[in-house]
């Protein structure tokens, strides 16, 4: 058979934290999308505003995690 083993993970930071950072970019995109939208419908008085937040907050959301994979 196959001498293939899976490399073990070491666990530094408990479930709760993961848990609650995949919250949090989970709120930020739907949030960013909302922004984008509002934004690019011309809503209120500066909609260029809007639609800039929304691109920071979708860009944060896929920052975040990625931000965990550089020390591996």
């Amino acid at each position: 058979m196959s001498e293939f083993q899976v490399a073990k993970r070491d666990r530094s930071e408990p479930s709760v934290a993961v848990a609650g950072r995949a919250v949090l970019v989970f709120v930020l995109f739907l949030g960013g999308i909302v922004l984008l939208g509002t934004g690019a419908s011309g809503a209120g008085d500066v909609p260029w505003l809007w639609f800039a937040g929304g691109l920071v907050a979708v860009s944060l959301a896929f920052g975040i995690p990625m931000r965990q994979t550089s020390g591996r």
